[in-house]
């Protein structure tokens, strides 16, 4: 017989493995807190170092005008510098005087503020330089026209929504839609709606007409259109430099019962262009919505003429 064993039950042996197991894991944890709250320290001064590098000075804002469709590398903007200016107050007042160098909310405040305005037609993207300043980029909207709507003519894009120049009758450059039945869309509360398209078949139907027109090689002659008697008799007329009034009559997808097509009555116009070098044959009332052309030389017609025609377009855009 072997001798007897003289270990007690509960007197085995220390477990040093498991020890030296259970003390590397918790030393293992102990590090990881510490660096994690070393992080979180540490961060703090890191954050406001480079805060301070790109300071908090005045604001920098960079706006990527819209350019000159003839002239896309030319680097020229077809929005006037006043308007321009304002753009970038409007920024500067939205990013705030001081605004956090790694906070979205200026560029969000950016955005939404000059989309207000109505001069983009869409969100426009706002991000940082690597300086710090603030960069837009956003498609502008494109001046159709200007509405002449109670002594005032409003800006309008292609759309059909409102802009916000607003200028004096004949100021701008741009062809002009006479007196349609309604005016500009306005916000609940009375201010003017950008984001709402001008309501009236007499305006789309202008509008219709001012692209067709546009794409003519005559469209320089074009001073607007009339669309003062659309709502009453679906009649829409072409108003020229000249103050000459050409009767176009329907609008150019949806011409009235009994008229010509539109095709033919480009045709009238391109006739007389190329026999009187004007689309009004030199008379100061035509029209070109029946089966022959028809012109009006009474007195009464250029009284009436002088009375409804806009004036010569001048000034800014």
């Amino acid at each position: 017989m072997g001798k007897p064993s003289t270990t007690k039950p509960g007197d085995a042996g220390f477990r040093w493995g498991a020890f030296a197991r259970y003390l590397s894991s918790f030393t293992v944890l102990v590090l990881g807190l510490a660096l994690l709250v070393g992080a979180i320290i540490g961060m703090r001064p890191l954050e406001a170092r480079a805060a301070a590098l790109h300071g908090r000075g005045p604001v920098r804002i960079e706006i990527h005008w819209p350019l000159m469709a003839d002239q896309p590398s030319g680097g020229q903007t077809w929005l006037p510098k006043a308007q321009q200016e304002q753009l970038e107050s409007i920024a500067l007042g939205a990013a705030g005087a001081s605004p956090d160098p790694y906070s979205a909310s200026p560029l969000a405040r950016v955005s939404s503020a000059l989309f207000d305005t109505g001069w983009f037609s869409a969100l426009p993207t706002v991000t940082r330089d690597r300086r710090g300043g603030i960069v837009v980029d956003g498609t502008f909207r494109v001046p159709a026209a200007v509405v002449r709507k109670d002594g005032k003519d409003s800006m309008i894009a292609w759309d059909g929504k409102l802009m916000p120049a607003v200028y004096e009758p004949g100021e701008s450059r741009l062809p002009a839609i006479i007196e349609p039945s309604l005016g500009p869309p306005a916000t609940k509360g009375g201010e003017r709606d950008y984001q709402t398209p001008w309501a009236g078949e007499d305006l789309a139907a202008s509008i219709e007409l001012l692209d067709l027109v546009m794409r003519q090689p005559w469209r320089d002659q074009v001073l607007g259109i009339d669309a003062s008697a659309y709502s009453r008799d679906s009649t829409l007329a072409i108003i020229t430099r000249a103050n000459t009034r050409i009767v176009w009559g329907g609008r150019p997808s949806k011409p009235r019962v009994g008229e010509v097509t539109t095709r033919q009555k480009l045709a009238y116009l391109a006739q007389l262009q190329h026999d009187a070098k004007r689309i009004d044959g030199g008379y100061p009332l035509i029209y070109v919505n029946s089966s022959r052309l028809q012109f009006d030389t009474s007195a009464s017609a250029q009284q009436a003429l002088k009375a409804e025609a806009a004036p010569p377009a001048s000034g800014t855009p």
